[in-house]
């Protein structure tokens, strides 16, 4: 089995080196197991320090582009587009893999080949790596994301190559283009599969563009989940626009 990891990486120095230690310490113990890690980095021409640490983990990358993107999403379809794997999912440089648990995902794939999408819990950390909570994975439901909760598990979850071969790449959204993606999956009726255990570690802090472009994040929501079906009398309707409204009143909170 082949599993691609699309690493789309942009001025972190502070971080990328942990992120492909992770990545490095993967490859090594898959091989050992008879599993071939594919990593494809695309750099956005970031600054010297992170060109130098790259180029320290050059002998685990595949495939290594450094050139000009239109942004995240753009990255991450080049790797879809050239990635060779059975499975793909993409890991952004401040993240990590939980390395035990892939493997345990791996096994349920194994079982299980007719899997389009499997994901997982997924362990928030804060800028210096410190545990802060974890977030259990649940069932993903069409109707719940559109008119409810548009929370998705991206970290650690693995894409069917297959099955996405026949959605496309992903949308040019700046934030949510993963939310639009995993919408896109659950409408062409892809097999999803929900571990009970975390797969990744997701870093959260204030400078990160989870926690720094909340406003944007909230208008992709409305209008990707308008896309696909919500209506103006849906719950979500009214929490996100409560939500964009409070942080146009208090931005720094």
């Amino acid at each position: 089995m082949i599993f691609s990891i699309i690493v789309p990486s942009y001025n972190q120095e502070d971080h990328i080196r942990g992120t492909l230690l992770n990545l490095k310490k993967l490859k090594q113990k898959a091989s050992e197991k008879g599993i071939t890690i594919e990593i494809l980095l695309f750099d956005n021409q970031s600054n010297g320090a992170v060109q130098q640490i790259i180029s320290e983990f050059k002998p685990i990358i595949d495939l290594l582009e450094i050139q000009q993107d239109k942004g995240q999403y753009d990255a991450i379809n080049k790797g879809i587009s050239l990635c060779k794997g059975d499975y793909w999912t993409w890991l952004n440089t401040d993240d990590y893999i939980d390395i035990d648990s892939f493997f345990r995902a791996v096994g349920i794939l194994k079982n299980n080949p007719s899997i389009d999408y499997i994901y997982g819990g997924i362990k928030y950390i804060d800028e210096s790596g410190k545990f802060l909570f974890e977030k259990k994975a649940t069932s993903l439901k069409l109707r719940t994301m559109v008119h409810r909760n548009p929370g998705i598990y991206q970290p650690g979850s693995f894409f069917r190559t297959e099955f996405t071969n026949k959605i496309g790449l992903l949308s040019a959204y700046r934030c949510c283009f993963d939310y639009e993606y995993i919408l896109r999956c659950l409408w062409n009726n892809a097999k999803f599969y929900c571990c009970d255990f975390p797969l990744a570690s997701f870093r959260y802090y204030s400078d990160s563009k989870t926690g720094s472009i909340i406003p944007i994040f909230l208008r992709e929501q409305l209008q990707i989940s308008k896309k696909y079906g919500r209506t103006p009398f849906s719950f979500l309707t009214s929490f996100l626009k409560i939500r964009l409204f409070k942080h146009q009143l208090f931005p720094n909170r």
